[in-house]
């Protein structure tokens, strides 16, 4: 339950961002938006680590951890998405497009770092 309030609150805190600052800054030039969408990444991981920690979940449950973190912004991104045009006139029509491509990246990079098996540290025997 924990994992889905933080992963929907990280959402609207990126979405709020988005919606606030799409049409002068994110999506001004190429190169920045690129850059917005490697920290969402980031910010994502981050925050999906913080509960992590917080929560002192084991590393088994990591993966089901993740997928709750992300169903409430995937499922939030695509409820907008729906809507788009409804609930925020004041961006362009492809917004909506740049706002999911948005979305889709930051989750995949978040999932494959939930993923990610463990590394087995060298002993050192000697």
């Amino acid at each position: 339950m924990w994992f889905g309030l933080a992963g929907a609150l990280v959402w609207g805190a990126a979405t709020l961002f988005y919606v606030v600052f799409a049409r002068g800054v994110i999506e001004h030039a190429f190169w920045f938006y690129v850059v917005n969408a490697a920290l969402v990444a980031m910010a994502l991981g981050l925050f999906f680590h913080i509960t992590l920690r917080f929560l002192r979940t084991p590393r088994r449950l990591r993966r089901l951890a993740a997928l709750i973190f992300a169903a409430p912004g995937l499922v939030g991104a695509m409820l907008l998405g729906l809507n788009f045009s409804r609930l925020l006139p004041q961006l362009p029509p492809e917004s909506l497009g740049r706002y999911t491509a948005l979305v889709l990246v930051g989750y995949a990079i978040m999932m494959v770092e939930a993923l990610e098996p463990r590394t087995r540290r060298a002993s050192a025997k000697g």
